[in-house]
């Protein structure tokens, strides 16, 4: 019993990662810009792949990871430079310009790969296997992962709240037409902010390589999964983003173990539930 329940709580941690890591740059840049970005899961698959091709021609499993998250930042900043900003305003043509990212992203990948899922051909041996501390089973790559999840939120943590560029931010998710005023450059601070969280949804796919492996699906299933945490945490709070994926991926993992039928939808209930009790989400309202 302890030991399944170890289990459900560190495979909902990992989980839990996989959902902040694509989450919280979905939350950053509707935060700030006031974009739903269709092609937010299209990096987050985009990256899957690119870790996965990165890995399979050189053998280094944090070279993949590291290709991954600039890859998607430089592709990012290019969409948001030049295309996303010429239509600032006009959320009808930013709907219709994601959509159709998500589009070109999701069929380019289905040519190349397939519906085919991959996983690594290698990782490093220390982050394979299992630990057994008691009667407890822990699988280490899943622990690899809520590890990496938690140095990720706290370095956007820190960044949001110790340098120059995230009081920017954080102004702007408040009032951008205020920090203009102030003399911010909002246009650097919008193409940062688009390659950041799109490096962050990179990350989150290389790292589900080696756990969920990488597919075309992945884009558009995790892309709802961040809209409903984003939603579930409160609308511009990174916080609140972070509370509810480890909600998410823990009620997800503890209704696999323990009600399977439950699982799926268990993200939906959670959301139900929240907005019922609170609509502005746990922490909305808040920028930090």
């Amino acid at each position: 019993m302890i030991s399944t329940l170890a289990s459900a709580l560190i495979d909902g941690l990992a989980l839990s990662m996989l959902y902040f890591m694509i989450a919280s740059g979905f939350s950053l840049i509707f935060g700030l810009e006031d974009i739903v970005n269709f092609a937010h899961g299209s990096f987050f698959m985009l990256g899957a792949f690119v870790s996965y091709e990165v890995v399979s021609y050189t053998g280094s499993f944090y070279l993949g990871l590291l290709a991954a998250g600039i890859a998607m930042a430089i592709l990012a900043a290019l969409v948001e430079s030049g295309l996303l900003r010429r239509k600032f305003g006009n959320e009808m043509a930013i709907i219709m310009l994601t959509l159709g990212i998500m589009y070109i992203i999701h069929h380019g990948a289905l040519l190349r790969y397939g519906a085919a899922s991959s996983t690594y051909g290698t990782i490093p041996s220390y982050i394979q296997g299992t630990l057994k501390p008691g009667p407890i089973i822990i699988n280490k790559y899943r622990l690899f992962i809520i590890v990496l999840g938690f140095i990720i939120a706290g370095g956007v943590f820190l960044f949001l709240n110790r340098t120059n560029v995230g009081l920017i931010v954080r102004a702007g998710i408040d009032d951008v037409d205020m920090a203009k005023a102030l003399g911010a450059n909002t246009k650097r601070t919008f193409t940062l902010v688009f390659a950041v969280g799109s490096a962050l949804a990179g990350l989150g796919g290389a790292a589900a390589v080696g756990w969920i492996y990488a597919s075309v699906d992945l884009g558009l299933n995790y892309l709802f999964f961040a809209f409903a945490i984003v939603v579930i945490g409160g609308l511009g709070s990174f916080k609140g983003t972070f509370y509810a994926a480890l909600l998410a991926g823990i009620i997800h993992e503890l209704f696999a173990y323990y009600i399977p039928f439950l699982a799926g939808p268990s993200l939906f209930i959670l959301m139900a539930a929240v907005l019922l009790l609170k609509p502005e989400g746990l922490l909305g309202g808040a920028t930090q």
